[in-house]
């Protein structure tokens, strides 16, 4: 019987249960990258002897085997007590409204197509893992801390024994019923009132964009006579006073208990609805502030007041178990609430993405059967199709191209392209991108520039990106006709660009957090603003990328929002202001071939290339390629590289190693786009990789610089 794993490095079962072979191979390909142990089984009824035998974090199950097929094997599955709760996800080459619905009620967390995509399904499978490892990590550490306290609550004298092991027994009860953060934080200072002392509060320090925050229970025989009776009980506007508040920055400090007697002055107050407090002149004789969490996000301490002439469990061991249990029970609780707010965000982002994904495809589908319908020599019909088409495609690629730059950044191999660039034209570049949005708005946008130019050693491709997400975003949330205003600041060391917006504003509460990835503020079903939450999140790696930082000031909601982003820069030199790009079209064309298995994309960049001028072939396997290159002789190679039985690499090489053809342009449009694809491009002798959908304005350019130079010959 195989045991839970306990640490994070050990592996978990997954279950792969398809009847095909190859599809075996498929699937344990694609999931290898995790390092989890894969299981693969052929039927229903191998998957079930499977399970009786290993526990699995994932079954991936197939819906259309022969004998037993998916369903019955996922029902046989559910009936099982190890596996009544595994998530399964189906995988299927044809799905319907009906099947889907039964998947679901037999417990599916999923449904994916065949031939699946590979990224989807390691992240769907890699969700699943996370999720097991951090819940039986928890269990564990749970499970070791309340070993540990019972094992001390052994070690006490007899007669404070069964008082501590009722009283602590008590407090773990209530203390594990709820993951709750702020039920949690009401019963920790509810518990030891009055077992343990005549008063309790617990404080959250500020921290992690939170504010400070502090719960009180104050029990009847620590209030003043002076004071109300109502005072007894909970308070959660209570507010430490100065000399409770440098004893709890004591015990944070130290990460030990601190002490303090009462010397008669108030130690606490509590907060009025019209902004001022009462301070509670409390009958305590000492208070000790326990650290609970000193290392998290927001630290926390509790405080204990004891009044000595009332009757409790006088035990400082029993106190250090129930201060170790509630700091156990709060961490527990701020866990739950960080996996949960992970998981909804993460629910709320798939939502967004294919929202939207349908939104421009519904234009571009209605476009299509709008070209289908017309007349051949309707040009005004044709050409207001090919521009909604245009449009929604140019967005469709700038959302992946925003994923795939989040997948990069995440992992470490984005590589900035560094030369000396001028602030202005990094500004210049970013207004081109973003006037479509204003102008389609009826907005506003002013330019404040500083009376010197400065120059930032970056990537100006990279250094617009950031800009003109900045513009986007104030555009989106600025009402039509409203204004923007971008500015530039340098102070001799760093250069500040300021957009400022009199849009939508951002919640106080939500502030801390707009840097953070699929994080965004309350939106409606309409989702008028659109995106994906990930564009400030680019905007701030770009920009430390660069040495930089970015800042975000709001007022509030309906006071608009400002986004500083400041990089290390310096003056400009003459000879830097001066420069400029020239850019020389040539009208000569030169021999083109395109190598692409896929007849849509190769006829319409061969469309495109014609317009242009030049001569054009095409090929649809590597075979053919190397057949056509040595009787076309082309000047340029447009590269597939995912072709049937040769790949785009083995042609590259080969034509490299014919000595008998003239050197020419090879270059790769690929829809692979990771870093060991662009390094095998470049070992078998590829000049460009340029990734699918290329932009046709740089396809251009690079042909156009073969032009310039001889074709062929370059």
């Amino acid at each position: 019987m195989q045991t839970h794993p306990q640490y994070e490095g050990d592996k978990v079962n997954i279950l792969i249960v398809d009847d095909v072979p190859k599809q075996h191979v498929v699937l344990r390909s694609v999931l290898d990258e995790l390092g989890e142990n894969i299981v693969t089984v052929s039927s229903g009824r191998e998957a079930l002897a499977a399970v009786l035998e290993q526990e699995f974090v994932v079954i991936l199950l197939d819906v259309n085997m022969p004998g037993m097929d998916g369903f019955e094997t996922a029902s046989l599955m559910r009936s099982y007590r190890r596996t009544s709760s595994t998530p399964i996800i189906f995988i299927t080459a044809y799905v319907d409204e009906k099947e889907m619905a039964r998947g679901y009620s037999l417990g599916a967390v999923d449904y994916i197509s065949s031939p699946v995509v590979p990224e989807i399904l390691r992240a769907k499978v890699r969700v699943f893992v996370d999720m097991y490892r951090m819940r039986i990590q928890l269990v564990a550490r749970a499970a070791e801390r309340e070993e540990l306290a019972k094992a001390e609550a052994e070690r006490v004298a007899a007669d404070q024994a069964r008082h501590r092991a009722d009283f602590l027994a008590r407090a773990s009860q209530a203390l594990t019923r709820s993951l709750e953060v702020d039920v949690t934080a009401e019963r920790i200072v509810e518990l030891p009132v009055p077992a343990l002392a005549d008063l309790a509060v617990l404080t959250f320090a500020a921290g992690d964009g939170l504010p400070a925050k502090t719960v009180a229970w104050i029990s009847d025989a620590a209030r003043s006579n002076l004071l109300d009776r109502t005072v007894g009980g909970l308070h959660s506007d209570a507010v430490p006073l100065p000399g409770l508040e440098a004893l709890i920055q004591d015990a944070l400090t130290t990460g030990r208990p601190a002490a303090l007697t009462v010397s008669g002055k108030p130690i606490l107050a509590l907060s009025n609805k019209d902004g001022t407090r009462t301070d509670l002149p409390l009958s305590l004789d000492e208070i000790v502030a326990y650290p609970l969490l000193v290392d998290a996000p927001q630290p926390s301490v509790i405080v204990l007041g004891i009044r000595r002439d009332s009757e409790r469990i006088d035990d400082a061991v029993t106190t250090r178990e129930f201060v170790g249990r509630a700091a156990i029970a709060l961490e527990n609780a701020i866990l739950f609430s960080t996996i949960r707010d992970g998981d909804r965000r993460k629910n709320e982002f798939l939502a967004m993405l294919a929202h939207e994904l349908r939104n421009p495809l519904a234009p571009i589908v209605n476009a299509v059967a709008v070209m289908r319908g017309a007349r051949s020599i309707d040009t005004h019909t044709m050409r207001w199709a090919s521009d909604i088409i245009g449009t929604q495609a140019e967005h469709l690629v700038r959302i992946v191209d925003d994923l795939l730059d989040v997948s990069r950044i995440a992992r470490g191999v984005v590589v900035l392209r560094t030369e000396p660039v001028l602030l202005s034209t990094v500004i210049e570049r970013a207004i081109a991108t973003s006037a479509p949005n204003f102008t389609r708005r009826s907005q506003t946008l002013l330019h404040d520039a500083s009376d010197s130019d400065a120059v930032i050693d970056g990537d100006v491709v990279r250094l617009s990106q950031v800009v003109a997400n900045l513009l986007n975003n104030a555009s989106k949330f600025t009402p039509l006709e409203g204004r923007v205003r971008i500015a530039t600041e340098f102070d001799g060391e760093r250069a500040s660009i300021i957009v400022a917006d009199e849009g939508d504003g951002i919640d106080p509460g939500f502030l801390p957090h707009v840097f953070e990835l699929f994080a965004q503020g309350e939106t409606s079903l309409d989702r008028a603003q659109g995106g994906l939450g990930i564009g400030l999140t680019l905007v701030r790696h770009l920009t430390e990328m660069h040495g930089g930082a970015v800042l975000c000031e709001s007022e509030g909601l309906g006071k608009g929002s400002s986004f500083t982003v400041q990089l290390p820069a310096r003056v400009a030199s003459e000879e830097e202001a001066k420069a400029s790009v020239v850019r020389i079209r040539r009208a000569r064309g030169v021999r083109i071939l395109i190598v692409d298995d896929m007849v849509a994309a190769a006829e319409s960049l061969e469309a495109l290339l014609r317009v242009h001028g030049h001569q054009v072939q095409h090929a649809a396997d590597g075979h053919e390629a190397l057949e056509q290159v040595r009787s076309f002789v082309p000047d340029v190679v447009l590269l597939d590289i995912g072709l049937p039985g040769m790949t785009g690499f083995e042609v590259a090489q080969q034509i490299r190693a014919d000595k008998a053809l003239p050197r020419c342009l090879i270059i790769a449009v690929s829809g692979y786009s990771q870093e060991e694809h662009r390094r095998a491009a470049l070992e078998a002798g590829i000049d460009h990789y340029m990734v699918k959908p290329a932009d046709l304005d740089s396809l251009l350019d690079i042909i156009e610089g073969c032009e310039q130079e001889g074709g062929a010959a370059a």
